[in-house]
C-alpha cells in the first residue's frame, strides 16, 4: 500500500501474468478521468512486465490520490510497490535496483 496505489497478487494456474486495474467511483464520478486513470496504470505497468515473473494475477487498486498524479509519479510507485512485494526478477540491464 502506497499513498496512490495498492497493489494485490496470487499465483494463477496459467503461466502468464494478468494485470487488472481497479479504479471506484470514489475516485471520480466521471468514467472518462477512471478510465484515463486505468491508461495511465496500464503504461506504467507495460515497464515492468518483463521483470515480473509468470503465472500472477495482479490487481492495482487506485486511490484517491492517483487522480492527480502523472505517469512519471504512478511509474515510481508502482516499482516501489513491485519491489516491496519482491516480484521483479533482476536484469543485468537495467540500473533500478529495489
Amino acid at each position: 500500500m502506497s499513498p496512490l496505489l495498492i497493489l494485490a497478487w496470487i499465483p494463477n494456474d496459467v503461466a502468464r501474468i494478468r494485470v487488472g486495474f481497479v479504479i471506484s467511483k470514489r475516485i471520480s464520478k466521471r468514467a472518462v478521468d477512471r478510465n484515463y486513470i486505468k491508461r495511465l496504470l496500464s503504461e506504467a505497468m507495460r515497464v515492468f512486465l518483463p521483470r515480473l515473473p509468470g503465472g500472477l494475477d495482479i490487481v492495482v487498486s487506485a486511490r484517491p490520490k492517483a487522480s492527480t498524479a502523472d505517469l512519471r509519479t504512478l511509474e515510481q510507485d508502482l516499482f516501489t510497490l513491485l519491489c516491496r512485494a519482491k516480484l521483479l526478477e533482476a536484469k543485468p540491464e537495467v540500473e533500478t535496483h529495489c
